[in-house]
């Protein structure tokens, strides 16, 4: 986010602070250059673009809200990628640590998340209303259309990493300052992407803000189905030089005072009480705190900011950590130092082997992922459900004397909740350290343990029937498909007869969908309204398969043995079984589209689960009873 208000100063007046350029050029002429990539500002950029592509191609506008729709995105970012190699334009990309990875970051920005999250719900709240049918989808602004997808992350990270892109994962922190220093050290660097402001006062920085990046099109991005290879690819580079002359300050340090006044996301929070009793004319924007700072030089020269230095240690400590952050004096944020358990899960986050979500656990923090599912009051959320299942995370990246992880997120009845979650008593699950890379088949073994805990024995408490701890869906359908099973086995397991109550027809549509891997194309033209229980039912198979892949399976060595998000799932496929799978939806969906499209699909549907019958009547096993003459 960095200072607030100075990204939208700097695009307004951007032939004050900016360059224009041509990449393609540039690259030729330097025999190749880099560009340092801040991972999320990406995947946004891409991302918003890739469905404004496919939904004016498609024209469906419900696409955004149905789920995911990987295979496509994969292929999309898969041109753009390798297009820009062949001009020999490399994307280097880096990964900010999450929300707990490191304790100073989660002291300072704690309120700002919290403040963040309640924008989001509401954001996710609006585009509910279009599922429930009570807001028209042309009437939601483009800002509420942002549903990020359950399983976009780790599609987009492994779409980067099959193109050889260079991913630099930081532990702990936002990477801005790991970014800003390798815009200075390595040589092939030649700017920044992000839509960061921060990246405005970093000493001697040059950036593109997404904005400004492609500014003639180019690329085609959001207009054709796939990008287009560039003649040119013409950006704007905001440099820290022409922003300090575009406000007028006469050097890096007054830049930096100026952006500790606006509020950063440092110093941020103390300033909405503080700045209304600094004596800055007119509104307190950015060009009018940067004439205030041309008077005072320092913000310890004002008698109400040097008394705050003096008699609050959090905001005195705040703005050092700024001043010392963006002349490039500071490290990167800090992970814990709990002991070996510690530097083994850093050490294995720097690799790639882990996500940096690990080291959040291992610091007694896990934040929810925020995704769209009922939110009316009282339904259930599917991270609250789960908390089971990571109990048992956090007894392996969990040091033996400590047993307690504090869970911040949405609950059932309250839209912000913190909760402490006790690790597993199970004396069958290694620590990390003991978990070897090379022993596939006893971390397979590891994995089945942990995914059948809802199966009837001596940890359960479901009191699930037949086939019990015992089936190894691995030894039976081999490492891919039986990663699916255990996926759908403990969806069912989790919401049958509980939380979401699903029902027999919910179950076989995703069945079908899981098991079959139809081809999404088919379905993206089908322009369905999802009900609320749809995409929640989807959702929350995406996030089973997050915990299973994402976590439990980097933990344990095993996630390249498992098929990627673009294999398994497509939200339009879903939305399309969905409401092909019941009388009332069928009907609802007959009023949106031709009758024939949702028979056509209620036929692919039924010819899946015939050929998957035997697989089907294993997984549901001991819940509802399947012919498997079907």
């Amino acid at each position: 986010m960095g200072i607030r208000g100075l990204l939208g100063c700097c695009l307004y007046k951007r032939d004050e602070c900016s360059e224009m350029v041509d990449l393609v050029a540039i690259a030729e002429k330097q025999d190749g250059i880099e560009l340092l990539v801040d991972f999320y500002s990406f995947e946004h950029l891409i991302s918003k673009n890739f469905l404004r592509s496919i939904q004016k191609f498609k024209k469906n506008p419900y696409i955004f809200m149905n789920g995911g729709e990987y295979s496509n995105l994969d292929r999309y970012v898969s041109k753009l990628v390798q297009d820009l190699k062949s001009l020999n334009i490399s994307l280097v990309f880096y990964l900010d640590g999450t929300k707990g990875s490191s304790d100073e970051a989660t002291r300072q920005k704690l309120d700002t998340w919290i403040e963040r999250h309640e924008d989001e719900l509401q954001k996710l709240q609006e585009v509910l209303n279009v599922c429930k049918g009570l807001t028209p989808v042309q009437n939601l602004l483009e800002e509420s259309c942002k549903v990020r997808p359950v399983l976009l992350e780790i599609q987009f990270y492994n779409t980067l990493a099959a193109l050889g892109c260079e991913i630099v994962q930081c532990p702990a922190g936002e990477a801005d300052i790991v970014i800003a220093k390798a815009l200075q050290e390595r040589k092939k660097a030649y700017a920044i992407i992000s839509n960061d402001s921060d990246f405005c006062v970093f000493k001697d920085c040059r950036f593109i803000p997404n904005e400004l990046f492609d500014i003639y099109g180019d690329l085609q991005l959001g207009i054709t189905e796939l990008p287009e290879k560039p003649l040119r690819l013409v950006v704007s580079v905001i440099t820290t030089t022409k922003v300090m002359s575009m406000l007028g300050v006469r050097n890096h340090n007054l830049l930096v005072e100026m952006g500790i006044v606006i509020g950063n996301d440092f110093t941020g929070y103390y300033m909405e009480s503080l700045k209304p009793q600094l004596d800055i004319r007119g509104r307190k924007g950015v060009e009018n705190v940067a004439g205030w700072i041309r008077h005072y030089k320092n913000i310890q020269n004002h008698p109400v900011l040097a008394e705050a230095m003096a008699s609050d240690p959090g905001f005195r400590a705040a703005v050092f950590h700024s001043q010392g952050f963006y002349k490039l004096e500071a490290g990167p944020d800090q992970p814990p130092k709990k002991g070996y358990f510690s530097q083994l899960i850093q050490e294995r986050i720097m690799k790639g082997t882990l996500p940096s979500t690990i080291i959040s656990m291992h610091n007694n923090f896990y934040w929810h992922r925020l995704l769209l599912e009922d939110t009316a009051f009282g339904q259930p959320s599917v991270e609250c459900a789960l908390a089971e299942l990571r109990s048992y995370i956090y007894r392996i990246v969990l040091p033996r004397h400590e047993n307690l992880v504090n869970e911040y997120g949405r609950s059932p009845y309250e839209t912000l909740r913190k909760a402490g979650v006790l690790a597993a008593e199970d004396d069958k699950i290694p620590p990390i350290n003991r978990i070897n890379e090379q022993k596939i088949f006893q971390n397979l073994r590891h994995f089945h343990n942990i995914m059948s805990h809802l199966e009837i024995g001596p940890t359960s408490n479901a009191g699930i029937n037949p086939p019990g701890p015992g089936c190894n869906w691995f030894e039976r359908y081999g490492r891919k498909n039986g990663f699916i099973v255990y996926i759908l086995r403990y969806f069912l397991l989790l919401t049958w007869h509980r939380n979401l109550h699903v029902t027999e027809n919910e179950f076989m549509a995703l069945a079908a969908l899981a098991l079959g891997r139809p081809d999404p194309n088919i379905y993206h033209g089908l322009c369905l309204r999802p009900t609320p229980r749809c995409v929640t039912i989807g959702n929350w198979f995406q996030d089973i398969y997050r915990h299973a892949y994402s976590f439990l399976g980097s933990i344990l060595y095993i996630r390249h043995e498992f098929p990627l998000p673009k294999e398994i799932f497509s939200g339009s496929a879903w939305t399309a079984f969905y409401m092909s799978c019941k009388d009332d939806t069928f009907h609802m969906g007959a009023s949106q589209v031709p009758v024939e499209l949702l028979i056509r699909t209620q036929q692919d549907m039924n010819r899946i689960i015939k050929e998957k019958r035997h697989m089907i009547k294993y997984i549901v096993e001991g819940c509802f009873l399947f012919d498997d003459r079907f």
